[in-house]
Order: structure tokens, then sequence, then C-alpha cells
């Protein structure tokens, strides 16, 4: 196929450029996985390092040009990043869960001891007063073993001392025989026998909360809780309950929705930046008033307009890089290229080429760069010639676009036909003279 041709270019540039964007990437999601694993306190100098290793290990393939290589690697590394955060993040959740329920039961013991101890009037004061802070939600370190004296004052009995000799030697028979009571199994004796399947998903949202949004932003959801459990009507307990549990939810999903927006924008706005073009100032200004608290509707038009920006950068700067391609691949093979014409093409949506070994015939290059598809064909500068020669022209521009595909494969750049016409399958175009003229002066005005 020889005639007419619709082509798509992909150049070395384009490449390199998709590159250095995922490393930018990559850099981000770093900076995210070591800021978050070490807020959560689970990061260890040993996974940093290894961390590193492999961000500098994928770095290195730019500089030893395994460019392809560098485009599938990456993003695996920055998925696996993603995926190794929510990990450590699920983790250090399930822990503080786990503090808080081991706080409920401390709390549930404390209360039922001190009902066990209300009928007595011998209690030491001291321990009384530990296990009402205890049973008010305190948290003491101390815990157990203010548990553990308040049952051994619990299980020292003064009845014995009201009996004869005859029956205190009976009562110690009975209980040198009797299994000795401990505190856990006084407890099981007594908790209850299920627990609300509520408490421990609301303890789950509250640990979620405090750790990845700070215990400022939870304080008023384990305010409402102890509303809650505080309610003694059960009617009214369980929908305080129910509707505390609708919130967590909502408000979890709706900080993960925020945080994904925010690093999308954080990202791009970053782009943006590295790009340094004048008039983008007022938009990353806005960008930097968003927060973590900022709703995701919010950051939907920052958003939008940063991805336009930078999809207008990147097409300006691969619909020139394709033009300069085509243009030095051809003057290599010996076709007149001057100063300005890559200019002209983009102005006047084409260009024409000549060569001094084919007079009277050239090359039209046309077609919109910026999405990658040129059109490409041999063209005739004069009516007046002996059209004879038109399939033999033809037949030379298709051995010479063979190597230009060569050519530009071997500089790092794609040249994809993705629609072409047989030699004579279609009248070889005629240039005007004048045609050529205009497209010719305006290359010459571009280098002025």
């Amino acid at each position: 196929m020889s005639g007419p041709k619709v082509v798509r270019i992909v150049t070395r540039e384009e490449i390199i450029a998709i590159c250095e964007g995922h490393l930018r990437q990559l850099d981000q999601a770093v900076a995210r996985w070591e800021a978050q694993a070490a807020k959560l306190g689970q990061l260890n100098e040993q996974e940093r390092a290894a961390m590193r290793a492999r961000q500098a290990r994928l770095r290195a393939l730019l500089t030893e040009d395994q460019l392809r290589e560098l485009q599938k690697a990456v993003p695996i590394e920055i998925e696996h990043l993603r995926r190794d955060q929510l990990a450590r993040e699920e983790r250090a959740i399930r822990q503080a869960t786990e503090q808080r329920q081991h706080q409920r039961r401390m709390q549930e013991n404390a209360a039922l001891l001190l009902k066990a101890l209300a009928s007595r009037s011998d209690n030491a004061p001291q321990v009384v007063q530990a296990l009402t802070q205890l049973a008010d939600g305190a948290q003491l370190e101390n815990a157990e073993q203010l548990l553990a004296q308040g049952f051994a004052q619990l299980s020292s009995s003064n009845e014995t001392q009201s009996l004869d000799e005859q029956q205190r030697a009976l009562a110690q028979r009975l209980k040198d025989d009797a299994p000795t009571p401990d505190l856990n199994t006084w407890l099981a004796e007594r908790a209850q026998t299920t627990r609300d399947p509520r408490l421990l998903q609301i303890d789950r949202h509250i640990a979620e909360l405090h750790l990845l949004q700070g215990a400022a932003f939870a304080a008023r959801f384990v305010q409402a809780l102890a509303r809650a459990e505080a309610q003694p009507q059960s009617q009214q307990r369980n929908l305080l309950l129910d509707s505390l549990m609708i919130e967590l939810a909502h408000n979890s999903r709706d900080f993960q929705l925020s945080r994904d927006s925010l690093a999308k924008l954080h990202h791009l706005a970053n782009e943006v930046r590295t790009h340094s073009e004048a008039g983008n100032e007022a938009l990353l200004e806005q960008v930097s008033q968003c927060t973590a608290s900022t709703s995701p509707p919010m950051l939907s038009e920052p958003t939008k307009r940063c991805e336009a920006v930078l999809a207008a950068h990147v097409q300006a700067q691969a619909a020139l890089a394709r033009r300069q391609a085509m243009l030095q691949g051809l003057a290599e093979l010996g076709y007149e290229v001057r100063e300005g014409m890559t200019t002209a093409w983009a102005d006047s949506g084409k260009i024409v080429l000549r060569k001094s070994a084919t007079p009277g015939y050239g090359v039209e290059l046309g077609g919109k760069a910026e999405n990658g598809r040129l059109q490409v064909r041999a063209v005739a500068l004069s009516p007046d010639r002996d059209t004879q020669r038109d399939k033999d022209i033809e037949t030379i521009w298709c051995n010479e676009f063979g190597r230009l595909q060569t050519m530009l494969q071997e500089d790092g750049s794609e040249l994809l036909i993705e629609r072409a016409m047989g030699i004579g399958e279609t009248p070889l175009k005629e240039v005007l003279a004048a045609e050529e003229e205009v497209i010719a002066a305006a290359a010459q005005l571009r280098t002025k």
C-alpha cells in the first residue's frame, strides 16, 4: 500500500514524558505511604529502606532506557503501595478497636463489682472510688489490678465471726473442698450472655475516626455513644445506637471518597505546577485551600480544571514532537525542510516538502498531530507533467515511507499505518504552485 495513508505517530519524547509522569506519581505515592504508615506507627526502618530501594530501581529504568518496562512496573508499584497502606490502616484500626473493646470490658466489670460491693459496709473507700472511676469510663493504667483488689475485697468475708467454733470448722471444710473462685470465673458468670453486636461496629468506626481524622473529630461520636449507653429505656437506646451507626458509616464512606479525591487533585496540581505555565496561579491557589474536610463535590471543579490544563499541555507538546519527528525523518531522506515549517504546519494544517531527486513531485503532510493521526501522501506540484510517472513516484514514496518507519523506530518512536490506499487507486493529488507558495510564505514568516 503506497498511496495516501492515515498514520499514527508516537514519538520517543511522548514516551519519555509518560515515563516521567509515572515517576512523579510514584514519588507522591511513596510520600503518602511513608507519612501515613509512620502516623499509624506501622512503619520500621527496614520497610522504609526496602521501599526506597524499589523506588530507586524503578527510577533507574528511565536512565537505562527501559521505557516499556517502566510503564508496566511503576503502576504496579503504585497499586501495591495503595493496597499496603490500606492493609496497615486496617491493622491499626483493628488494634485500636480491640483496645476500645478491652476498655469497655474493664468498664462493665467495674460496674459489676461495684454492684456486688454495694451491700457491704466494710469496703475500702479508695478501692470503691477507683472502681467508680473505671465504671464511668476512665482509662486507668492499673485497671486490672483495681479489679483484682475489688474482687479480693468481695471474697473476704467476716460472716464467720458470728459463728461458733464448730460452725467455723464446718465452713472451713466446705471451703477447702470447693474450687477456689477467681475473678474471671466470677465475671463470666455475671456478664451479659450476648453482647450487642452494634457496639463492636461502633467501636470500630470510632477507632477509625480517631486514627484517620483525629481525636477531636471523633470526640462528638464518643459523646453520642456515651449518651446512648446511658439511656435507661431500651427502645430509645436502640434508636440512638442505630442512628449513630448510620451516621458513622456515612462519615467513613464520605471520608474515604474525599481522601481519594483530594489525593487525585493534589497529584494533578503538582503536574500543573511542574509545567509552570502562566495563568494557572489562581487555580493552584484554589487547590491549596482544599483539605480533607472539603466535600467531594467541592473538589470536582478544580479537578476538572487541572485535567483540562494538563490535557491541553500534553496534547500541544505531543503534537509538536510528532511534527518535528516527521520533518526530521523526511529531512534525513533528502526532503527540503526549512526553519518554521513545524509552526506553519500547525497553523495551516498541512505542508508540502520537495525533494531534488524527484522534481515536480513532493510529499504532503496534513491532519491533526494533536491526536496522533496524520495524513501523508505523494503529490504532484504541477498539472503539466508526465502522468505515467505518477505510479513510479508512489512506489518510490512507498519505499521511503518504510525507511521512515524504520528510522523512527530506531529512535524510539512508532509510525503506524491505520489506513492506506494502493498504488494508482486514486489519482495523484495536484498541489498548485500558488498553494505551495502560501504554505512556504507562512513558514518563512514564522522564522522572522
